[in-house]
């Protein structure tokens, strides 16, 4: 059964709505779940995206035994609209997620916090860490990255392999013109400065793979579908607490945060492997086997470098069939792995 046919209506204890001040802003976040359980602070993707598409599956999964909460970054989903891409930074989000954090904190009477990022909510999880882990009982890291450049050059560098593999193989002109511009143009990506990449990232995970017969993010085409679906159902957009305007709304913030990282040398060179290291605390990190968005290899240079956590205190899991989606591609089976770490601490 699939996780979205396994949806279910039940009733959290608890669903509650607030904004957080931040500097020159106001947060969104949506608290959801058991009332009396530890925190648990959902980090969505992007940068840009919004924390909707996380409740629809975690609401299964984990609302009843602790209480998350669902927070829009800054720019995104509903927080407020920000028109300052000089707030739009690596740094500026990690203060955020801190006033956010200490704000839970003292309105739940200092309860345990843990965090879980996907994605760019990931890697936001781990710069976070590297900071103010003291103020952290568990990190989990789905499908987050710490060395920016490495996956761009791993997409490169397969792309080149199967555009070649196809050019040899075809007798079409047609297809060969195209597989030999496809072969030039990754050759000048190669050799830019990644200072901006907005453009480029979107040839290389999007436009690129679908030509050469691969998907960057989705290795489960069924899953892919029903995520497709998903955002044309009235019942998900009530249960995300949106409508069909504030949905469009939030995909033009989501453009317009993720056009300004993606054009932002810090982002874009981003390589914090060596940092990571003073973390201390009990942390999971989670990836699909196909998870060409972030580099196949990324979730095993992260926990190698993971040296200060006990061995005991960190897993590593590589989810097979799955890519880079888990909460859909992998549903139950990722699922488990993450309750069971965190009801190891908590």
């Amino acid at each position: 059964m699939s996780v979205l046919s396994a949806c279910t209506d039940k009733t959290p204890k608890t669903d509650t709505e607030f904004r957080i001040p931040v500097k020159k802003s106001n947060l969104y976040v949506r608290m959801v779940g058991n009332a009396d359980a530890p925190l648990l602070i959902n980090l969505h993707g992007g940068p840009g995206a919004f924390s909707g598409f996380d409740h629809e599956f975690n609401r299964l999964y984990l609302e009843d035994d602790y209480l998350v909460a669902y927070l829009d970054q800054r720019g995104s989903g509903k927080s407020d609209v920000e028109k300052d891409s000089s707030m739009l930074n690596m740094d500026q989000f990690v203060e955020d997620l801190d006033a956010v954090v200490d704000h839970l904190k003292d309105k739940y009477n200092n309860r345990p916090v843990n965090l879980i990022g996907a994605s760019w909510g990931g890697t936001l999880g781990l710069l976070y860490m590297i900071k103010y882990q003291e103020k952290i009982n568990t990190y989990t890291c789905v499908s987050g990255k710490a060395d920016g450049v490495y996956p761009i050059l791993a997409l490169i560098e397969y792309e080149r392999s199967l555009a070649e593999k196809l050019l040899k193989e075809s007798d079409d002109p047609e297809a060969q013109d195209h597989y030999r511009k496809i072969l030039s143009r990754l050759q000048e990506i190669e050799q830019s400065d990644f200072d901006q990449l907005f453009e480029e990232v979107n040839l290389l995970k999007h436009t690129f793979p679908e030509a050469l017969g691969f998907n960057a993010y989705w290795a489960n085409e069924k899953a892919r579908k029903e995520a497709a679906a998903l955002g044309k159902t009235s019942g998900y957009y009530e249960r995300a607490h949106y409508t069909k305007a504030e949905f469009d709304t939030v995909m033009q913030k989501f453009e317009y945060v993720n056009r300004v990282f993606r054009n932002t040398p810090e982002y874009n060179h981003l390589n914090i492997i060596g940092e990571i290291g003073v973390i201390t605390k009990p942390v999971l990190v989670v990836q699909g086997e196909y998870d060409y968005a972030i580099g196949l290899k990324q979730a095993h240079k992260i926990y190698a470098a993971l040296k200060k956590v006990p061995e005991d205190k960190k897993e590593l899991h590589i989810i097979p069939g799955a890519a880079h989606n888990l909460n859909l591609e992998a549903g139950e089976a990722y699922f488990d792995i993450v309750k069971s770490f965190l009801d190891k601490y908590n």
